[in-house]
């Protein structure tokens, strides 16, 4: 009798649960769908396909790959898309019990005018060391010690790192540089954990926008071939 009632009430919290995980998921679409109206941005309750798309941190890794609530469209002159992400990993103790994690990401992505060598910064702490230069990315250091001690830059190429991350980028980074980002390819990711909001996907798309705007005119002749100027 006691087994049958804590079967029941297990039944019952699960439920529950499942119950606010729906009602709370409907909000959200129901909040992006009228943000992406207010703002001219198309949106899309789910396109895994997404999940494919980027190489790098959060993306290929773990399994069960999600990408909800897309926003897409232009903003100040430029495509992109923000979206909520997740995978899931999982691990098994000595009793033979699995374990299932989910992790969730706020993505935003901006198109750029051409691609460039990859480049990532993040804080310090949110990338491995040995990951990174397993990779063939070297941790660069900067004259500013406060950059250094603040965030990680990796890339191939050392010369594009310190042509991209000058003074001016550093201090932009310094003042607002809440999220990590990565320019891989033609496209400028940004990402950080937990879902986000409306209000941060603007604060965003505007910091991957001053990121963009802070881009020497040089490094796109010298490395992508293109005049900025006609961009």
């Amino acid at each position: 009798m006691e087994l049958a009632l804590v079967v029941v009430a297990g039944l019952a919290i699960g439920g529950l649960v499942a119950y606010v995980n729906y009602v709370n998921a409907k909000k959200r679409r129901e909040a992006f769908a009228a943000f992406a109206a207010q703002q001219g941005f198309s949106y899309l309750p789910e396109n895994n396909a997404l999940a494919s798309r980027w190489g790098g941190t959060p993306f290929q890794t773990g399994d069960h790959w999600r990408v909800r609530n897309v926003l897409s469209g232009q903003f100040q002159g430029h495509q992109m898309v923000a979206f909520d992400y997740s995978y899931q990993t999982h691990t098994t103790n000595g009793k033979g019990q699995r374990r299932t994690t989910t992790h969730k990401f706020g993505v935003v992505v901006m198109q750029l005018p051409a691609p460039l060598p990859n480049l990532e910064v993040g804080h310090e702490g949110i990338f491995g060391g040995a990951v990174a230069k397993a990779l063939g990315f070297g941790d660069i250091r900067f004259e500013s010690e406060q950059f250094n001690r603040t965030f990680r830059v990796t890339a191939a190429d050392q010369r594009f790192g310190h042509a991209v991350i000058h003074p001016q980028m550093m201090e932009l980074l310094l003042a607002r540089g809440e999220i990590a980002w990565r320019i891989e390819g033609n496209s400028l990711v940004g990402w950080d954990a937990g879902p986000h909001t409306p209000t941060e996907v603007m604060n965003r798309l505007q910091l991957l926008q001053s990121v963009l705007a802070n881009i020497p005119p040089y490094v796109w002749r010298d490395y992508a071939g293109v005049d900025p100027s006609r961009q």
